[in-house]
């Protein structure tokens, strides 16, 4: 009887403990399923992160090109902006040389057609004092051979005397 009881009694203590047993297993599978889960959202919440993170990455290479690209242009334009300033310049330069070089070509024609007409004036002048000198010395000769006639004159008159 005491075998029996003690027989009834671990048998109902193994009835209580099945359910607690049951109880226990069905805690500890949910505990295991939930920690896949948590371990599963946890891996998915890193691969999320890490694809946002390269996404983020990517992103920021793309506007870190695309600012480079836009500061390249922009010194290209710079660039060519100060070429063609230089280009305007030199451009400038030639045409002031051109035109330096058209007053000084210009400048010297005018001092040699001076020259020319100083030349011309000259021989003018010299023509007109030739010509003046030649009307003395025609005046002279007149007034010599009027003088020699009256003499002659003069001379035939006495001779006749």
């Amino acid at each position: 009887m005491a075998k029996m009881k003690a027989d009834t009694e671990e048998a109902g203590q193994k009835r209580e403990q099945a359910p607690r047993k049951e109880k226990a297993d069905a805690d500890e599978a949910t505990r295991k399923r939930e920690q896949l889960y948590m371990e599963h959202e946890l891996k998915r919440q890193k691969v999320m992160v890490e694809a946002n993170t390269t996404l983020q990455q990517e992103r920021v290479k793309a506007d870190v090109h695309r600012e480079v690209a836009h500061m390249e242009a922009l010194e290209r334009r710079e660039t060519e902006f100060r070429r063609q300033q230089e280009r305007e310049r030199e451009q400038a330069r030639d045409a002031q040389l051109k035109l330096r070089e058209l007053a000084a070509k210009e400048l010297k024609e005018t001092v040699h057609l001076e020259r020319e007409l100083v030349k011309q004036q000259q021989q003018n002048v010299i023509i007109q004092k030739q010509r003046e000198v030649d009307r003395l010395e025609a005046q002279v000769d007149r007034h010599l051979l009027q003088q020699a006639h009256d003499n002659f004159i003069i001379i035939i008159i006495i001779n006749f005397t």
